[in-house]
């Protein structure tokens, strides 16, 4: 088959599955929406679980994509990192809250690539914490090994507490936790830009 129309089965399901969750949606409905056969359907997807690793694989490259233009035209690592959480924020804002319970749910079937993809971040969340403190923009004095981790082991307590599964906004706690890490590692110098950046995307941090 054709790529343009494995293109055009991954982006109608992933919006399927941003707004109704996985499990809910089946491949006879996904068949429907497309207005194609399900015999056509699984000639490009061999079941649901290839699907659904497109269509997250897909999710992950425009993410990507997007920061690494955030990165290229940031002026500073403050004003970068406030862009790059309010992108995130934005992605999880896209997403239903079953949508996100699902993904946690089958990790594990999933070969575990949500966990793979996080375990990178480690390095790459440390490298601009480094830059920062050249920058003279994040304190000099804190261990950025220890900054890193709690930082990254925030952000996955966030989206795994149980008692956060049905009653808290992971945007809304993921824009408070942000603002609170930001303006704990920040110099005073940082501090201004910080305050700008703040304003600035105010609409959406």
């Amino acid at each position: 088959m054709s790529e343009e129309t494995k293109e055009y089965i991954i982006n109608k399901a992933q919006s399927l599955f941003y707004n109704y969750g996985i499990r809910s949606i089946t491949m006879d409905f996904i068949a429907s929406e497309l207005g194609m056969s399900k015999r056509t359907l699984y000639e490009n997807f061999k079941n649901k679980d290839a699907l659904i690793k497109a269509c997250l694989e897909q999710g992950r490259k425009a993410q990507e994509r997007d920061m690494c233009d955030i990165i290229s035209n940031s002026p500073n690592t403050i004003e970068m990192l406030a862009r790059c959480y309010n992108r995130i924020i934005y992605y999880i804002n896209q997403t239903s809250r079953s949508f996100q319970l699902d993904i946690k749910q089958m990790n594990s079937r999933l070969d575990n690539a949500n966990d793979n993809y996080r375990e990178k971040q480690f390095q790459y969340i440390r490298n601009i914490l480094s830059k920062g403190v050249e920058e003279g923009l994040i304190r000099s004095d804190l261990d950025l090994d220890i900054v890193t981790s709690l930082h990254n082991g925030q952000i996955m307590w966030i989206h795994e507490t149980p008692e956060y599964q049905d009653e808290v906004n992971v945007a809304n706690t993921l824009s408070v936790y942000t603002k609170i890490f930001l303006y704990g590692i920040v110099t005073e110098k940082g501090k201004q830009i910080l305050d700008k950046a703040y304003e600035k995307f105010s609409q959406t941090l």
